[in-house]
């Protein structure tokens, strides 16, 4: 029978695909939150390393001030021997929020990655929904038809003819 352009000729099972894409955009979801995450715990780590540093500068200003009165002759051993400690502990807690910025900013490229991919997913799966439906290129007459419907067929096998009646040569 004669079809125009667009119109529906064979439609697949779109529940498996329509599935898929449901997952797709789940996952997709899933990385949009883990990319906000990323985000939000490298702001916490680098507010964790100023508060840090400024804590570090202190301590080293106080085993400075345990310094001078050492050398003056007024602070003990004790004292000095303390804030040394805390200036030591103090460093050792700035390089532990710098390592975790770094450990921030992979999270941020892993959560990039996987959002990238999770782009890529829903894509492929909003494709494989619109190709359950195959339209006419063109007008044309439908001939040669062997699908009944709910009938199952094989990739690659012919299930009918559409033919442009404009372009058939009369002899």
């Amino acid at each position: 029978g004669r079809v125009s352009e667009g119109a529906p000729l064979l439609r697949l099972d779109a529940v498996p695909a329509q599935a898929a894409l449901a997952r797709a955009r789940a996952d997709m979801s899933d990385a949009l939150a883990e990319a906000r995450d990323a985000d939000r715990a490298l702001l916490l780590a680098r507010d964790s390393l100023a508060a840090t540093q400024a804590q570090a500068s202190l301590r080293d200003q106080a085993l400075q001030r345990q310094r001078d009165l050492q050398a003056r002759g007024v602070g003990t051993a004790p004292d000095l021997e303390a804030a040394e400690l805390a200036a030591s502990s103090a460093a050792q807690s700035v390089l532990s929020a710098r390592q975790a910025i770094a450990q921030a900013e992979a999270r941020i490229d892993q959560a990039a990655t996987a959002l990238a991919r999770a782009e890529l997913a829903q894509d492929e799966a909003a494709r494989a929904v619109a190709e359950t439906e195959l339209t006419a290129p063109f007008d044309g007459v439908l001939t040669g038809v062997t699908l009944v419907q709910g009938a199952r067929v094989n990739a690659n096998e012919a299930v009918g003819q559409l033919i442009d009646p404009a372009l058939l040569d009369v002899a």
